[in-house]
């Protein structure tokens, strides 16, 4: 005996399949993009260096010579400041940094350290 209400119909699972695709191309939008992590080094507000991760194959260090004076510590696939003569030493507790998004600021200094993708366009996010 067949029922007089099925319980998809056709229509309905066409509805259910654009869903989940728009669903599906919505949450795609959220996953990070991967690139070339590239550490940005600023000290008040300038760009000091801009340096990607992979090119690094020695340590360098990076002393920025202010008020108070921080060391940038640029390693192979990693940067993170060793040295701040700040009091609370937030910056050097943040540890290394290695991935795109990722930053550490030393107010006091004015300096920020931060990891952008190759193809970053600057912008964390929009509304509509």
């Amino acid at each position: 005996m067949k029922s007089q209400f099925p319980l998809f119909r056709k229509r309905d699972i066409l509805v259910f399949l654009v869903a989940a695709v728009l669903a599906i191309a919505g949450f795609l939008q959220w996953i990070p993009k991967s690139g070339t992590p590239v550490a940005v080094i600023e000290q008040n507000g300038k760009e000091i260096r801009r340096v990607e991760l992979s090119s690094i194959t020695q340590p360098e260090t990076i002393v920025l010579e202010g008020e108070i004076s921080v060391t940038v510590l640029l390693e192979p696939g990693q940067v993170s400041i060793v040295h701040s003569d700040c009091p609370d030493q937030i910056c050097v507790n943040t540890g290394a940094l290695t991935r795109p998004g990722q930053s550490a600021v030393c107010l006091p200094a004015r300096v920020s350290v931060r990891i952008v993708g190759e193809n970053n366009s600057g912008i964390d996010g929009m509304t509509g």
